[in-house]
């Protein structure tokens, strides 16, 4: 009995020693980050600096490999809710020549925007999302060359992205400041109850652990000058991060977390990954403030054995292929957080292993102070203080969790996620068993790739000649093993498309108070929104600078009337008729003209146009001044040759849209100059 005693109180000082010495580092950290936050929080963007510079090119790279269910829904929902010139990005589709259903898929897409390009791989699929990534990346820089044109940032996405409206805005903004940017993921769920609590366990677990990890953890890692490791999606590397690479891949073929070992190597060479955590206001239907996070959000898996899929090529990837724990101590350059921020991510393939094992202690503690039981924890012991400390160890994590939940989620996922029950919430629980499986799955899927002794006898397959020996040396690299994915109804992607309040919101053009008050004033009286704020809260130039964002086409600055002179267009149109309309003739396009609407255009007056002159049309926004003093200037004023303009210029040689020449003549009114305009575009090399 004695034996019994000793050997179960040596058995339990052993397991909460391990417990304590993997995670008091943690324990630590978590404090030093709640002092460290207010300087990442000094480090916020000004909402209204988003569109203090031109909008520069920018590409969107997305591989896929069988995602013909969802990709038309998630590239249509992406342009048609960004808030970004369709002119001034491109969105490249990774494609395989042997999938021909998402071929076709993006093909109907490339023809329906022109914007979208298909690249179809040189090589059969699925080969891996870095080799896929990797070959779009060489076609976007043939496209460069073909098109005289350079892209300042190319973002990562995967098939399945809810991506952020203002996600490229941001980009634009930063990407002249950091080299890298990664943008939070936040997974999708629905509204936790108790109806849906134990059909949604799994899916909740991603959003509990992302919460985590991109509220608090990033910022944290940011913040310290510690190693910001990609998350695989929603992120951006600057054009000049790419040259550093030359003719070589940017991304590694042979990893599993090709995102990680990618960002690992920029950290390597001195550059970190900026981590980009900004939100947005918001009005929601029932006429509520909320705020909303600039992230990508995802569907995650929703049963526990794809879960266990993903999680094991995660692990494996990141703890067992992108480093070894030799190299946290090579690299004289990097900083001590630096490499603390490496072994935090090294030790997960154990610390996954011991967090069940911890439960028992937890239980077995607890209990041990109510009841009289063998003793494994003495009072006063080491053991037992030891087991005290990793009580409120626990309990801080809960509370870390708990913030990080409350703020992405709200509070009702707070309760679910981490009271329920409290100490032992299930969602936390089953969480770890996700994680001590796909660990557990990842250790012997290593082995198993291995050509030691120990790979034989954990291998199903026998090794039995010389040849077969051969082929299994050249299997240790791992293919793309993808996770199958669905995409949310259309009604539900309206809630992430704007409305005319939220951008007012985001230019600062209106309080929220004020907009409150005028929403409920427009429902109770059936009088538009915008006709009610124009009366004595904002002005006309504000109003219709908003709606063009919200209606996808430009705002024409009032400034900017001097820029515009279309001459043929006199002997073309009726004065009489332009006023009675309200509109304004200002680019010629191919069988048509671009016209100016103001506020007070009717609602009918492209059709009415259309069908006198059966021509093409396109719009932008403007004042009423702005169209008054342009019929004017049209009909009665001759100006300078438009030769001597260099957008017109351009224009003429097809080397610039309409939409990029009303870009170029808006911020040629903020005083810059036409090369430089030129150059931070990007639209002419």
């Amino acid at each position: 009995m004695i034996f019994n005693t000793d050997f179960l109180y040596l058995a339990g000082l052993i397991l909460v020693s391990l417990y304590f010495l993997t995670g008091i580092d943690d324990f630590i950290w978590d404090l030093l980050s709640i002092f460290r936050r207010p300087k990442y929080n000094k480090m916020k963007i000004d909402l209204k600096e988003l569109e203090s510079n031109p909008p520069k090119l920018l590409a969107v790279a997305i591989a896929a490999w069988q995602e013909s269910n969802v990709l038309e829904d998630v590239i249509s929902n992406f342009i048609d809710s960004t808030q970004y010139p369709k002119s001034m990005y491109r969105v490249f589709l990774g494609i395989y020549p042997n999938d021909d259903e998402t071929l076709e898929v993006a093909k109907l897409l490339e023809k329906k925007y022109e914007n979208v390009h298909v690249i179809i791989n040189d090589t059969p699929g699925p080969t891996s999302k870095a080799q896929n990534l990797n070959y779009v990346i060489t076609q976007i820089k043939e496209y460069e060359k073909t098109n005289s044109l350079r892209f300042a940032s190319l973002s990562i996405h995967d098939s399945e992205d809810v991506i952020h409206p203002y996600e490229l805005k941001v980009t634009n903004l930063l990407i002249d400041k950091y080299s890298a940017l990664q943008f939070p993921v936040f997974p999708l769920i629905q509204k936790p109850n108790f109806k849906n609590f134990f059909r949604n366990l799994t899916s909740s677990t991603y959003a509990d652990e992302f919460a985590e990890n991109h509220f608090t953890t990033m910022v944290s890692r940011c913040n310290t000058g510690a190693f910001v490791p990609s998350a695989g999606t929603g992120f951006a590397l600057s054009r000049e991060t790419i040259d550093l690479f030359g003719e070589e891949d940017v991304l590694p073929n042979d990893s599993l977390t090709e995102d990680y070992r990618l960002s690992l190597t920029l950290y390597e060479m001195g550059i970190n990954m900026f981590y980009v955590l900004e939100k947005v206001p918001r009005i929601t239907d029932d006429n509520k403030l909320t705020w909303e996070y600039i992230a990508t959000r995802s569907i995650f898996p929703s049963t526990f054995k794809t879960a266990v899929k993903q999680k094991t090529r995660w692990i494996l990837g990141i703890t067992m292929q992108s480093f070894k724990f030799k190299d946290i101590f090579k690299t004289k350059e990097m900083s001590f957080v630096g490499r603390y921020s490496l072994y935090k991510d090294w030790k997960a393939k154990y610390g996954n292993l011991l967090n069940l094992l911890g439960y028992p202690v937890l239980i077995y503690f607890l209990v041990s102070l109510f009841i009289d039981l063998p003793v494994i924890y003495p009072k006063h012991s080491l053991s037992w203080n030891l087991s005290l400390v990793i009580t409120i160890m626990m309990i801080e994590r809960q509370l870390f969790r708990a913030f990080s939940v409350y703020n992405v989620y709200g509070l009702i996922s707070v309760f679910f996620s981490c009271l329920f029950p409290p100490l032992l919430p299930i969602r936390f629980v089953w969480g770890n068993i996700i994680n001590f499986t796909a660990t557990a799955k990842a250790h012997i899927q290593l082995i198993t790739k291995s050509n030691s002794i120990w790979g034989r006898l954990f291998s199903k397959r026998k090794v039995k000649t010389l040849r077969q020996t051969k082929q299994q040396k050249k299997q240790k690299t791992f293919t793309w093993s993808k996770t199958d994915h669905v995409f949310l109804e259309k009604n539900v992607l309206k809630r992430y498309h704007r409305k005319i309040g939220d951008v007012l919101l985001e230019k600062g053009y209106i309080d929220t108070k004020t907009l409150q008050n005028s929403l409920k004033k427009s429902l109770d009286t059936n009088v538009s929104l915008g006709s009610l704020l124009i009366e004595d809260k904002i002005s006309e130039e504000q109003l219709l600078d908003a709606l063009a964002d919200v209606k996808k086409i430009q705002y024409a600055h009032q400034n900017s009337l001097k820029y515009y002179n279309e001459k043929n267009a006199r002997n073309f149109f009726d004065q009489d008729f332009l006023k009675e309309l309200l509109i304004l003739p200002i680019i010629k396009i191919e069988d048509g003209y671009v016209f100016a609407f103001c506020n007070e255009s009717p609602d009918k007056a492209q059709t009415i146009v259309r069908e006198k002159f059966n021509m093409n049309i396109k719009a932008v926004f403007a004042t009423r001044e702005f169209i008054d003093d342009g019929i004017e200037q049209l009909f009665h004023t001759d100006s300078e040759d438009e030769s001597e303009s260099l957008v017109n210029k351009l224009y003429t040689e097809e080397k610039l849209s309409y939409e990029q020449v009303v870009i170029f003549n808006n911020y040629m009114t903020e005083g810059f100059d036409e090369n430089e305009i030129i150059q931070k575009m990007g639209i002419l090399i």
